[in-house]
């Protein structure tokens, strides 16, 4: 069966939703729901001396793009320390990889998440990240879970340790 095409179309930056996770700001330029499920595109603004949370996903491929400041990254068991802006960075779906910036700095990334749809995950995460007591973890996880992603705590710890950023 053939694919539709896509329908032309522009997206005015007062359409455009955002969120913040903790810190961590979220800029929705392309959504998937834009693109018949193809690709989403994400601006995200990491923070001063801030680490994305590590993790893997089953379902989508990634581009990022550094628009400014510098990152580091993890991507499997290789380590970039100083990714300058104009670098892109690929991240291919089931390759665990992590993000951050260690300098005193914003940096703003354009990530390209194919296909699209993970941005319902960012959606549902506030609520989650806001709430208290026992079951907290456990519907983070399940979260992650349902949409195709395995968090890497242990590499937390290690990024924060080695390069004195948090999450």
């Amino acid at each position: 069966m053939e694919r539709p095409a896509l329908e032309a179309a522009v997206h005015e930056p007062s359409a455009q939703r955002s969120l913040s996770l903790f810190a961590v700001g979220f800029g929705y330029k392309l959504e998937g729901t834009h693109t018949d499920g193809r690709l989403a595109v994400l601006e995200v603004t990491i923070p001063p001396r801030t680490l994305v949370k590590p993790h893997q996903h089953s379902r989508e491929d990634e581009c990022s793009l550094i628009l400014s400041g510098r990152v580091g990254a993890r991507i499997g068991d290789t380590y970039y320390e100083d990714i300058a802006a104009g670098a892109s960075i690929v991240k291919p779906r089931d390759v665990p990889h992590a993000m951050w910036n260690v300098t005193d700095e914003p940096a703003r990334i354009l990530e390209l998440v194919m296909p699209g749809g993970l941005e319902r995950y960012f959606d549902q995460l506030p609520p989650i990240l806001a709430s208290k007591g026992p079951e907290w973890t456990e519907r983070f996880y399940a979260l992650a879970e349902q949409y195709g992603l395995t968090i890497l705590d242990d590499w937390s710890k290690e990024l924060q340790a080695r390069y004195s950023i948090t999450l």
